[in-house]
């Protein structure tokens, strides 16, 4: 009886073709998670957004100053212009909603933070730092009056 040829690669070779895949497949989730998680003030932490970037040329290195208007901090107003402009771009995004509301909430401006967190319920009712920013917003508003 003749023995059938046999098909396909031979076994020495299937390890690097699977090595290669491997490293391509977690190269690109990598690149996704660091797309994904790199805006300023996610629940996950700073992360490499613009809070974390380096300061620019007139700024100092060390913690930012107030201004003479006693506005609030250089970085402080790139992030409210950067979230702004995102919620221009997706007006349901519940994320950045609830990072826009988290900054008004930090500062104690409570009215300004609840609208915010409203808009990022009715984009998402299961978003649990926006319904938790929300009752904070409404206790420290009734602490205040």
């Amino acid at each position: 009886m003749i023995a059938a040829p046999k098909r396909g690669l031979p076994p020495r070779i299937y390890l690097p073709i699977v090595i290669v895949i491997a490293v391509l497949f977690l190269g690109a989730i990598g690149w996704l998670l660091k797309q994904g998680f790199a805006t300023g003030g996610s629940v996950f932490g700073t992360g490499t957004g613009v809070a974390a970037q380096a300061p620019a040329a007139n700024e100092t290195a060390g913690p930012p100053a107030v201004n003479v208007e006693g506005g609030p901090p250089a970085t402080v107003r790139v992030q409210l212009q950067e979230l702004r402009a995102r919620i221009a771009r997706s007006p349901k995004d519940d994320v950045t909603l609830t990072q826009l509301g988290d900054l008004y909430l930090a500062v104690e401006k409570y009215s300004d933070a609840i609208p915010y967190y409203v808009r990022a319920l009715a984009a998402n009712p299961h978003n649990v730092a926006a319904r938790e920013g929300l009752s904070e917003a409404r206790a420290g508003l009734k602490e205040a009056q």
